[in-house]
């Protein structure tokens, strides 16, 4: 039996190449975009709507019978000041980085607790680590001496 593979947004490096069967696993993509990467199985679904997330692992499981390793993968960043953010901005990103998780988390625990097996990969981003203080999502104050 193949190992399954859920990610949302972008697909997990394997081992051995890209591709739906690369490292052993056939590797589904969750995206909003009509298309996802080549090679891998792709099905739309706006992780931030948990109807959407849920008939996505619905159909993998149908297709499957089983979900082995998620790893959720997706989001996005804001560039610029927090107090130059929109506040409508920042719940988008909230949504996709933060709720997207969650939601994707909770449609796959119930079925690999009965499975008795399971993995989930949650990353984030470095994001803030790689950028110039000027574009940060947060201005930091200035130090005292």
């Amino acid at each position: 039996m193949s190992k399954i593979a859920l990610s949302p947004a972008a697909p997990p490096v394997s081992e051995s190449g890209s591709g739906a069967e690369g490292g052993g696993c056939t590797v589904y993509e969750l995206s909003r975009r009509a298309q996802g990467v080549e090679g891998l199985h792709h099905l739309v679904a706006d992780i931030t709507r948990e109807e959407l997330v849920d008939a996505a692992i619905g159909e993998v499981l149908r297709q499957e019978g089983h979900i082995d390793v998620v790893v959720n993968n997706a989001g996005f960043g804001i560039s610029g000041a927090i107090e130059f953010t929109k506040t409508e901005d920042a719940k988008r990103l909230f949504d996709a980085d933060f709720f997207g998780m969650v939601n994707v988390n909770r449609a796959v625990i119930p079925h690999m607790r009965q499975a008795g097996a399971g993995r989930i990969v949650n990353l984030s981003s470095l994001w803030r680590r790689r950028l110039p203080s000027r574009f940060r999502p947060t201005t930091p104050l200035p130090r005292r001496r």
